[in-house]
């Protein structure tokens, strides 16, 4: 289960066996998405998370450095780098190349919290699943 106040406009979660894309949030926990040409509103409790694997990363044009750590060029200086393997999750970091510079963005096992991270740095988050 994913609560509603987690959920965000374009965020990809499951619905059932369907993954659906989010188009709505309401403060009384309905969460809504399109069903053909149909808008469906369900309640939250229904919507699970989508793990976030290795194979969404390079389906998404991630490159492996090493095992259980992916990476995505921003610039030509910057990468985020995801980080398998942890107890408390998937750690997503912004790193600096030219001085090894890094900073810890947050924990994101889900398809849904990388998606916000990526949104938060101004870049595309509309991932393929």
């Amino acid at each position: 289960m994913i609560k509603a106040e987690d959920l965000r406009i374009g965020d990809l979660v499951r619905y059932g066996k369907d993954i659906i894309t989010i188009l709505a949030t309401h403060a009384d926990g309905l969460v809504c998405f399109a069903d053909g040409k149909d808008q469906i509103c369900v309640e939250h409790v229904l919507l699970e998370p989508i793990p976030l694997t290795p194979e969404i990363l390079e389906k998404n044009g991630w490159k492996k450095r090493t095992e259980g750590w992916y990476f995505m060029m921003i610039s030509k200086y910057m990468y985020l780098s995801v980080e398998f393997g942890y107890e408390n999750g998937i750690r997503v970091f912004l790193k600096r190349t030219p001085d090894g510079l890094y900073v810890k963005l947050n924990v994101a096992n889900n398809v849904h919290e990388l998606q916000h991270i990526l949104w938060a740095l101004g870049l595309d988050a509309e991932l393929k699943v």
